[in-house]
C-alpha cells in the first residue's frame, strides 16, 4: 500500500469530542475516528466549531469552505463527512464502503434506536464505564412501552459492570432484565452474578431459599452451576491458573527472586491478554 500524505498541519490546541471525552489534532485523526466509532456519525457531527479548528488549527481553508458550504445548504450528514474523507484521501474503499453504510442503516431509525446503538457499540469496544453511563441516561428516557428494549438495555448494562467485575452491580441489572423481558439468558446472567458475588456457601443458602426473587430462576440453577464448574475446570488449566500455582509455591518455599520474577510475568501477560480481549463482551 502506498504511503499516505497527511494533509494541512498537527493544531497546537485539540478538537474534542464530548460524547466520546476524546481530543483530535489532526484531520486524518478525525477520519480514523470515523472509522473506529461509527456511533458518531449523525446530525451533530455538523459543528461550526469542527468547521472552525479545521480552518484555523489545521489550516485546511479549502476543505472548511466546502464543509461550510453543505451546513448552509443541505445539512446532510453523510455529505458532510464524505467531503473530509474525500479530502484526505485516509481511508481505503472497503473503510469508506463500511461508512457508507453505517450511514444507509441510519435511515428510518429514531434517535432513542440511534443512542442504544451507541451505548452497544460502547460496549462492543470495550469501552465500559462509558457504556454504563450512557445505559444509566438512556433508561431515564425509555419511551412508555418499551418493555423488551428496556431488558435488553438492562442486560447490556449488566454484561458492562460484570466486564468490570462489578457483580453486586451487575446481579441488580440482570434481575431488572428478567423481569422485563423473562430471557432465559438474563437469568442465567443473574445467577451467576450472584455465584460470582458472594461465597459459595452463601450461594447456597440463596438458592435454597424457600423463595427467591423470582422462582422460576431456581429452573435454571442447575444450568448456572454447570456453566460455572466448566469455566473453572477450563481456568484451572489455563498457563495463569499455572503459573499463580507456581507462584505459590515459591512464595511458601521462600524463593524470593524467582517469586519477583514470575510476579512480573505474570503481570505482563494478563496485560496483553485483557488488552487483546476487551472486544469480546457479549450482547443481546
Amino acid at each position: 500500500m502506498p504511503p499516505l500524505l497527511a494533509v494541512g498541519q498537527r493544531a497546537e490546541t485539540p478538537y474534542t469530542f464530548n460524547r466520546l471525552l476524546l481530543s483530535i489534532y489532526s484531520v486524518e485523526e478525525l477520519c480514523y475516528l470515523f472509522k473506529t466509532n461509527p456511533f458518531i456519525l449523525d446530525d451533530k457531527i455538523l459543528d461550526r466549531k469542527l468547521i472552525n479548528w479545521l480552518e484555523k488549527s489545521c489550516h485546511l481553508k479549502e476543505l472548511a469552505a466546502k464543509l461550510s458550504l453543505i451546513l448552509k445548504k443541505s445539512k446532510n450528514a453523510e455529505e458532510f463527512v464524505m467531503a473530509i474523507i474525500e479530502y484526505t484521501g485516509y481511508l481505503q474503499p472497503d473503510e469508506i464502503s463500511r461508512i457508507r453504510t453505517v450511514f444507509q442503516g441510519n435511515i428510518g431509525v429514531n434517535d432513542y434506536e440511534k443512542e442504544v446503538s451507541r451505548a452497544d457499540f460502547l460496549l462492543n469496544s470495550g469501552k465500559y464505564q462509558m457504556a454504563i453511563l450512557e445505559y444509566g441516561r438512556i433508561l431515564l428516557n425509555v419511551p412508555y412501552g418499551e418493555r423488551l428494549i428496556s431488558g435488553r438495555i438492562y442486560h447490556n448494562r449488566g454484561v458492562a459492570l460484570a466486564r468490570l467485575f462489578l457483580f453486586a452491580q451487575a446481579k441488580e441489572s440482570f434481575l431488572k432484565a428478567y423481569e422485563l423481558n423473562n430471557s432465559p439468558e438474563s437469568g442465567r446472567a443473574y445467577l451467576l452474578s450472584v455465584r460470582l458475588s458472594v461465597d459459595e456457601i452463601e450461594y447456597i443458602r440463596f438458592i435454597a431459599a424457600p423463595a427467591p426473587p423470582i422462582i422460576s430462576l431456581s429452573d435454571l440453577s442447575l444450568e448456572v452451576e454447570h456453566i460455572y464448574n466448566q469455566a473453572v475446570s477450563v481456568y484451572n488449566e489455563t498457563e495463569e491458573k499455572l503459573l499463580l500455582d507456581e507462584l505459590i509455591l515459591d512464595k511458601e518455599m521462600g524463593d524470593g527472586n524467582s517469586y519477583k520474577e514470575k510476579i512480573e510475568k505474570f503481570c505482563l501477560g494478563a496485560q496483553k491478554k485483557y488488552r487483546t480481549a476487551v472486544n469480546t463482551a457479549v450482547t443481546v
